[in-house]
């Protein structure tokens, strides 16, 4: 069947179900954003398999017809700075506005305006203001939209005059505030957030799991939104740092994931070779690929245009840690903590801890702070073998065996030339090493097969 007949015989409804199984919802996601019952939806979808000559969502979905628009992958995201009060009267409270304002470009994700009148309806509301007691002090609050409802409020006291390094904790807790309200909006075409923004905080959210069901999940949201030459450069960065985690964590055969990681780092560099997003994904793609070097100088350049950049922080902590740079890993590190509010430091930043007390030698404190990690991301393959690793060094048997166990529960697939693959890129006197305090795992012959059970 033609194309152009496709267009003409899905009905508005059907064409509005098919952008949402474009996007990545399943089928009670769709009830609830189109407040339709689940027989309802199914009716609608054998009625678009049937006109689009399909015989299931995902042919549906690749068909041409209805492509995702504009507004689903270009719409602007409007961030609003709403001054409460004179600012101007307090100097140091109006510098470190200024600073706020200037690092939240940083992002390169938003589009930005700051005033003192309400003139349209941004995706989000931040309302600054500021006072003097014994020092200045300056409030923020942030809402979504037009609702009045604030989503996260602080209050600066301005004790210092290192304005810089106060804008840059501020603006991490902002950023980190405005994901985590954006993946859990329920989202709808009324929404005042496009849906780019919305899919990729959620996936963002989601994925911290770091598990194989929600990179499944997250996958199937994202990749229609990267689709051909009009995409964000937001979402393709999101997109690929889950494919990075699941070729590094050993999810699945490597090979399809990192293909797809190296077509989606040949389309950003191609399209927005200057973006810091651009470089993050470059950076990605030659860690999987073992060039180390050149990842560094990426993440670096990342880092110098916004330094709030949490991932590439932590991603060149662990870069350093694994090619022999512990003094530059823990100078980055020490640089992070200070830095970086401790209620936005994710599970990750402490794997990057991990390997670094492995290295140093440190194999009760590393025992220690795995085990806590462990507790919450049993599935953190690294960290897994991190903690075998010590507990070799420091002749624990009984917790060695333990750990060995739920690592092939985990990862039953599991191989010595996975783990070496991790270690791609390290350098070959301290990937021996390591290998050598994981041996145990790995043992030839028939007791493989009985460790394993």
């Amino acid at each position: 069947m033609p194309e152009q007949d496709k267009k003409i015989e899905l009905t508005s409804r059907q064409k509005e179900i098919l952008s949402l199984l474009r996007k990545g919802l399943t089928n009670i996601e769709i009830c609830k954003t189109l407040g339709i019952s689940a027989n309802t939806v199914k009716v609608h979808l054998a009625n678009i398999y049937k006109i689009l000559e399909v015989t299931n969502r995902t042919e549906a979905v690749s068909t041409n017809f209805a492509s995702i628009g504009d507004d689903d992958v270009k719409k602007d995201l409007n961030v609003i700075f709403y001054k409460k009060n004179d600012i101007t009267a307090y100097p140091k409270a109006y510098s470190l506005y200024l600073s706020i304002v200037e690092a939240f470009h940083q992002y390169q994700i938003f589009r930005i305006e700051a005033t003192t009148e309400i003139s349209t309806e941004p995706g989000f509301w931040i309302d600054v203001s500021a006072s003097k007691d014994k020092d200045e002090t300056l409030f923020i609050s942030t809402r979504i939209g037009s609702s009045h409802e604030n989503l996260w409020t602080t209050s600066i006291k301005i004790n210092t005059d290192d304005i810089h390094f106060l804008a840059k904790q501020s603006v991490m807790q902002l950023f980190r505030s405005i994901v985590l309200a954006s993946a859990k909006l329920k989202y709808s075409s009324k929404s005042p957030i496009p849906y780019w923004w919305y899919a990729s905080t959620n996936s963002i959210i989601k994925f911290e799991s770091r598990n194989k069901e929600s990179f499944e999940a997250c996958k199937e949201k994202l990749e229609p939104l990267v689709k051909g030459n009009n995409y964000n450069e937001f979402t393709l960065y999101v997109l690929s740092f889950i494919l990075y985690v699941a070729i590094i964590e050993n999810w699945s055969d490597t090979q399809r994931p990192l293909k797809e990681l190296g077509e989606l780092a040949r389309k950003s560099m191609f399209n927005a070779p200057y973006s810091i997003y651009s470089q993050m994904v470059m950076a990605f793609y030659n860690i999987v690929l073992g060039n180390k070097s050149e990842a560094i100088t990426y993440l670096k350049q990342v880092i110098e245009a916004n330094p709030q950049a949490i991932t590439a922080r932590t991603v060149l902590i662990q870069i350093y840690m694994l090619t022999g740079q512990e003094d530059e890993a823990l100078k980055l590190i020490d640089e992070f903590t200070r830095l970086i509010p401790e209620s936005t430091i994710r599970s990750f930043v402490c794997h990057a801890r991990v390997l670094i007390l492995l290295l140093q030698g440190k194999y009760d404190e590393c025992k220690s702070l795995a085990q806590q990690i462990l507790l919450f991301t049993p599935k953190a393959l690294v960290v897994r073998l991190a903690i075998i690793a010590s507990c070799n060094m420091t002749n624990d048997v009984a917790e060695s065996k333990f750990h060995t166990q739920k690592l092939f529960e985990y990862n039953p697939k599991l191989t010595k030339k996975d783990v070496e693959q991790l270690l791609k890129g390290v350098a070959e006197k301290k990937k021996a090493s390591i290998m050598e305090s994981i041996s145990n795992i790995f043992p030839q012959g028939k007791s493989d097969k009985k460790l394993k059970k």
